[in-house]
């Protein structure tokens, strides 16, 4: 086997396809490990590829230890098994570790700076490291002695490529399968993460939902990260799916107001207004796209709502941003010839 590619978060699918459609085409043989996470695993059947289910996502730390040393004996008989040239993945705890062990030649995707458990576990061990230009500015030189090959745009980029670019295509009905009004603009939120590093910080989602619902007539749909947050956006009486195309929604939306990452950057690609109400200290990848002027930050509602009533619905592709997926495959073949 040529390749190993891990994926462990939802994500990482669209990431990744357009380069598993060029091994495809290639005639690169590849394996694909996934871990049991939210609409990870189902979003890769859309795609169509096999893959080997390994392991489960926790919350707890003492969980996560386990759950996580679990995933690392199950990966290295699969990886003993078919032998592969190189790995390579998107902030994988385990693929570092088992390929490391293994000897295997790792490349590592990395967006996060400020995942610093994560990065220690990880980035001492990879091969190559590839990032987007704002988080290798961020590291500011704890890089943990590893190079860093850099590119001018966001891991989000090739996400929302996949979709622009490939037989899964955007879904233009989407806001007619969720029960959404085309005639009136549509709004789209999303909580902080459920992480450690986010942990006893307010959730303002209700708060932006109620004054939105106070200024503007509008669709509002909102994705919650549990249970909590699903029954009391439903009790405000707006959109709340449970599985949905969300960069389909996003490329028909008119705003995007997030307290995390992925779905924030991923409309500002594609042009979308965006608000970041992210509660901690902002990504460096989120630093470049405001400095892009793809994006702001705040977590002041009344500027968010001044925000959205001047700007809905006014896309902005000021600037061309790179998709790092050309990167990736150099990489790759430098180990497989």
């Amino acid at each position: 086997m040529d390749v190993w590619v891990d994926l462990t978060n939802s994500p990482h699918i669209h990431y990744f396809s357009q380069l598993i459609d060029k091994f495809n085409r290639k005639g690169i043989e590849y394996y694909i490990t996934a871990r049991k996470f939210q609409n990870l695993e189902e979003l890769i059947d859309i795609y169509g590829y096999d893959y080997f289910s390994v392991g489960d996502h926790a919350y707890s730390l003492d969980e996560k230890l386990i759950n996580s040393s679990k995933r690392i004996v199950e990966l290295t008989k699969i990886v003993k098994k078919l032998n592969p040239k190189v790995a390579i993945a998107k902030h994988s705890v385990e693929l570092p570790r088992v390929a490391f062990g293994m000897n295997i030649p790792s490349i590592f995707v990395v967006d996060n700076e400020h995942a610093s458990a994560q990065n220690r576990l990880t980035i001492p061990l990879v091969t190559n490291i590839i990032s987007p230009e704002g988080t290798k500015k961020a590291f500011n030189g704890n890089s943990f002695g590893s190079d860093i090959t850099s590119f001018e745009g966001t891991c989000e980029v090739s996400n929302v490529n996949s979709r622009l670019s490939s037989n899964f295509s955007i879904d233009e009905h989407i806001l007619e399968k969720i029960g959404a009004n085309k005639s009136i603009p549509t709004v789209v939120l999303r909580p902080r993460p459920n992480s450690s590093y986010c942990n006893g910080k307010k959730d303002i989602v209700p708060e932006i939902i109620e004054n939105l619902i106070k200024e503007m007539d509008c669709n509002i749909v909102a994705f919650p990260r549990d249970e909590v947050q699903r029954e009391k956006y439903v009790s405000l009486g707006i959109i709340v799916p449970k599985t949905i195309d969300a960069i389909s929604l996003l490329y028909c939306s008119d705003a995007m107001i997030g307290a995390g990452g992925t779905m924030n950057r991923e409309a500002a690609v594609l042009g979308v207004p965006t608000i970041s109400c992210y509660p901690e200290k902002l990504l460096g990848v989120d630093t470049y796209l405001m400095e892009k002027e793809r994006m702001i930050h705040t977590r002041e509602i009344d500027e968010i709502m001044n925000y959205v009533l001047e700007n809905i619905g006014k896309r902005n592709n000021n600037i061309a941003l790179e998709d790092p997926t050309g990167l990736m495959f150099e990489r790759v073949t430098e180990y497989i010839g």
